[in-house]
């Protein structure tokens, strides 16, 4: 059974997005993958990458929404795509710069890390450590300390979320650091650093970003450091609050479906109109 701890291991490993059963095939045969350079994330970048994993989507049909294989950086170098597939040299993206990096040592998981919701293109950085413990997507992420607080005390009030997830309204795409799935609308949950409170701009960015989010039954919660280091058990209630009011958060296991949420010391859930 999967159990959380706050990591503070720094990232070394990237779970990179793998779009067909094709490209697999290629990676196992010739031990490497190519991302972008211009979406190279820090840690690759930095040179601190040991590790990357591989995300299947739906091409994957049956075997879609996991992780499953990994390997040991065996080699990084940046090329042009024309270098590396010299036969298609008329390809629209022949001259762009890729990192070529080397996965000649692929391994399989032993539990694959499962997706409940599916992803869009996907990459995340994580710990060696979090790679072959997780059993579940949201159980990779390793963004900032607070987001990493709040994630472990949820789990631990058994209140599934979604780590990092893209929500679509109209023709924009916005990305929750947490979302709760309820019977009657969502949540999202935000985690607002110190420097972020300095910005006017960020908070006007954030108003409008609700207000959009509003409009297809989402309601945005925001916590402050403090409220994340200080004041934890009224944070975990207003989020109990709010699910309970929203009926319950989705559960295949429970009677209809959904459960409310029940802190440590309710014998009932709490609502409010």
């Amino acid at each position: 059974m999967y159990e959380p701890t706050l990591d503070t291991e720094e990232n070394t490993v990237l779970v990179a997005f793998m779009p067909t059963p094709k490209d697999m095939a290629f990676a196992h045969t010739r031990g490497w993958y190519r991302l972008p350079a211009e979406h190279a994330p820090h840690v690759l970048t930095s040179g601190k990458l040991s590790h990357i994993a591989f995300y299947q989507p739906q091409s994957f049909g049956e075997e879609r929404s996991l992780v499953r294989w990994y390997s040991p950086v065996t080699s990084l170098v940046l090329r042009r795509r024309i270098e590396v597939l010299p036969k298609e040299p008329h390809h629209p993206n022949a001259q762009r710069q890729y990192y070529i990096i080397g996965c000649a040592e692929m391994q399989e998981l032993p539990v694959p890390i499962r997706c409940r919701r599916p992803r869009r293109v996907i990459f995340i950085p994580t710990t060696y450590r979090k790679l072959v413990t997780a059993t579940d997507i949201n159980h990779l992420f390793n963004d900032s300390p607070l987001e990493n607080l709040l994630s472990y005390e949820l789990h631990k009030a058994t209140i599934p979320v979604e780590r990092q997830l893209d929500v679509r309204v109209g023709t924009k795409w916005f990305r929750l650091d947490f979302a709760v799935f309820c019977k009657t609308g969502n949540i999202g949950l935000e985690c607002d650093g110190a420097e972020h409170h300095m910005h006017p701009d960020a908070v006007e960015h954030d108003k409008q970003r609700a207000n959009l989010l509003a409009t297809i039954g989402w309601r945005i919660l925001h916590f402050t450091r403090s409220k994340l280091y200080g004041e934890m058990p009224a944070t975990l209630g207003m989020v109990r609050d709010v699910i309970n009011h929203y009926g319950g958060l989705q559960d295949p296991n429970a009677d209809g479906g959904f459960r409310y949420a029940h802190g440590p010391d309710d014998g009932q859930p709490r609502l409010f109109g």
